[in-house]
């Protein structure tokens, strides 16, 4: 009940007219912007360092994949298989394409489709032998090392759509007959002669 405050006095509910008015709220848009405005060169470089990993990964398809310089010898890890199933004819270790660990092959890709067919393949090499372009296949890379003009590869460095091959002739069986009971090594150098007939034989 006492005197009402004399003009320009202050009481607990109003600023005293001295006092510098509070600045206003900048509008949500305002502080959304000034938001992204500061969160912006944080964001670009998240971007770039996305776009660079996508670039890395993009590298390591066919043929960014395939290690140039590179060679991987014996080192115990030759894979010797059935070559010859997959077509290899010459280049093979002792002449002998039925159990080699590597064969003649004019196109890099060869090494690439057959490593991928063959199970126990990790890795394959291309490179030059007598003058003759050959693969070799590997269980393992323990025998790398620096070798120019070679160029290596893992089993999943292959050209896209790469599909495991079958072993021989497709279009030669039928029936009951097959690779696996016609021409393996156990069959001998002519296969097995229960499978042939006078249209077909172990060359064709």
């Amino acid at each position: 009940d006492g005197p009402l405050p004399a003009v320009g006095e202050s009481t607990r509910c109003a600023r005293p007219r001295s006092f510098a008015p509070l600045p206003k709220s900048p509008p949500r848009c305002a502080m959304a912007m000034a938001s992204s405005a500061a969160t912006l060169p944080g964001l670009r470089n998240a971007l770039t360092l996305a776009a660079l990993l996508l670039t890395g990964a993009a590298a390591q398809n066919w043929p960014g994949c395939q290690e140039q310089n590179s060679v991987i010898r014996n080192a115990g890890q030759a894979l010797f298989a059935n070559l010859q199933g997959y077509g290899a004819t010459i280049g093979c270790f002792l002449d002998d394409c039925m159990s080699s660990d590597k064969f003649v092959a004019s196109e890099i890709e060869s090494c690439a489709k057959v490593c991928f067919s063959l199970p126990e393949c990790e890795w394959w090499v291309w490179g030059t032998e007598e003058g003759e372009q050959k693969c070799w296949f590997r269980t393992g890379d323990a025998g790398r090392e620096a070798g120019e003009g070679w160029i290596s590869g893992g089993k999943a460095c292959h050209p896209p759509g790469t599909t495991a091959m079958p072993l021989g002739n497709a279009e030669c069986w039928a029936e009951n007959f097959g690779y696996e009971n016609c021409c393996e090594a156990q069959f001998g150098p002519n296969g097995n002669a229960q499978c042939w007939d006078g249209v077909y034989n172990y060359d064709r």
